[in-house]
């Protein structure tokens, strides 16, 4: 019973890892830096782990307003529109998930930010946010959207634009890559599942009628 338990739990593991997204620091909490209440990091700059400020710069925000998740996050206007970007492991093919938290500065006023996100230098996506927080409640929303890869590696971006305010921009905080598991994967994963569960009924009833 143990081995058959084992097989199934190694499948599952094995159907999830065979087209596992390798994205880093996504909440950014990692960092050379110490951004104190916040820090402007001009472009090119690698201080934050895991990901590059690509153009302009953005502010690296530390204990400003709260987080979405963890202590740090990201507003992408620092002293100029910019942009951060972080490459990580695809397997071509295969479909992903992206999610990630997004708020606006609230010392840019009320009026709508927007947040673009490309895949590999493609045309962006746009999410706006109403920019209807505080720094104390920040009203974070999050947004998600799939993409299948292309290649081995992929290229992730995160942008600010002409709505930022003054160069108080969407903010960003989160960021969550997922594999979409296939039919194949699904089928694997609920097999495996079916042997688990089949084991602990037989376990239980083998202990009630050894009581």
């Amino acid at each position: 019973m143990y081995t058959r338990i084992t097989a199934a739990t190694a499948a599952l593991l094995l159907a999830g890892s065979a087209s596992a997204a390798t994205l880093i620091n996504g909440s950014f909490e990692m960092s050379s830096v110490d951004p104190g209440v916040f820090t402007t990091i001009d472009s090119p700059s690698t201080a934050i782990d895991g990901w590059t400020v690509t153009s302009g710069s953005i502010d690296y925000i530390g204990t400003y307003w709260a987080a979405s998740q963890g202590i740090r996050s990201i507003d992408l206007a620092g002293n100029a529109i910019g942009s951060i970007a972080q490459s990580f492991d695809t397997v071509i093919g295969q479909s992903y998930t992206v999610s990630f938290d997004m708020a606006a500065n609230p010392d840019g006023g009320t009026a709508p930010r927007n947040l673009l996100v490309s895949i590999d230098g493609g045309g962006p996506l746009v999410f706006t946010h109403p920019a209807d927080g505080s720094l104390g409640a920040m009203n974070w929303q999050t947004n998600s959207f799939t993409f299948v890869a292309t290649g081995t590696s992929t290229n992730l971006a995160f942008s600010a634009d002409d709505s930022s305010a003054g160069f108080y921009g969407a903010t960003l905080d989160n960021v969550l890559v997922s594999v979409v598991p296939e039919p194949a994967m699904w089928a694997m994963m609920i097999g495996g599942f079916a042997v688990i569960g089949g084991a602990i009924r037989r376990r239980r009833r083998t202990a009630v009628s050894l009581a």
